[in-house]
């Protein structure tokens, strides 16, 4: 599909499908079924929607499922990945995990940033070891500034011309969409703030060190970072120690 005005009136009636089906009591999140809808249109597994991804304030507003949080949750720790790259080139960013990877797509003008070797190795370990699975991101743009990146992660054929096309007019579509969660977003920045700032007390670190320490402890115990917060904050996770203090309950 390239016609502009055709992909974003599927991507409306997709939206509309996702509404609640005859067991289900409520409809998902505004900015969850555009990440839903998108990800069906380009042929993908699933979606993330990073807003800030290029900066310190970077958060995930929406995952579609599993393997879309913890590939996002990746590129937080190494700090670099597709979305980021997106988001600062202002173009699509992609590459292959998995068995086979090609390594550079050939159909790829040459300008377009890989991403770095750190983030392809750490997200190899999230997707089936069995299948190669290609990651890409778009910027999101309003008024033609990005403020967000869309990551979809599927099939090889998410590399192809029309399907880089597709995806810029679909990000660009969630725009407008993000005014809502880019406040509801805010407690969660504040929350980061301030268990960065409990780090910086505990362990006398800078706060992007102390920062970059959360994401590590997080990535080591194998939870989502926003636990993490949530558990230094109540006490229940110390860095006094350097960061060894024990596996993360609830």
């Amino acid at each position: 599909m390239t016609d502009r005005l055709l992909l974003l009136r599927a991507l409306a009636e997709a939206v509309a499908r996702s509404g609640p089906g005859p067991d289900a009591g409520v409809c998902p999140p505004a900015v969850e079924r555009l990440c839903r809808a998108a990800a069906a249109l380009l042929g993908a597994s699933g979606a993330a929607l990073t807003c800030a991804p290029a900066g310190p304030a970077r958060y995930t507003a929406c995952a579609t499922d599993d393997v879309a949080a913890r590939l996002a949750e990746v590129e937080e720790l190494v700090g670099d990945g597709p979305a980021s790259r997106a988001a600062r080139h202002g173009r699509s960013v992609g590459t292959v995990l998995g068995p086979g990877a090609p390594g550079r797509p050939a159909e790829l003008p040459p300008d377009v940033p890989e991403v770095p070797p750190v983030f392809a190795v750490l997200a190899g370990g999230v997707v089936d070891p069995a299948d190669a699975v290609t990651v890409r991101a778009w910027p999101v743009r309003v008024d033609g500034r990005p403020v967000a990146a869309l990551t979809v992660h599927g099939p090889a054929r998410l590399a192809t011309a029309e399907v880089l096309a597709d995806g810029q007019v679909l990000a660009d579509a969630l725009g407008p969409a993000l005014v809502g969660p880019a406040v509801a977003g805010a407690s969660a920045r504040a929350r980061r703030h301030r268990a960065v700032g409990m780090l910086v007390a505990q362990t006398g670190l800078t706060p992007d060190d102390a920062a970059a320490l959360l994401r590590a402890r997080a990535w080591a115990e194998d939870v989502p970072v926003a636990d993490l917060e949530d558990a230094v904050l109540a006490r229940r996770a110390t860095f006094a120690d350097g960061g060894t203090g024990g596996p993360l309950t609830a």
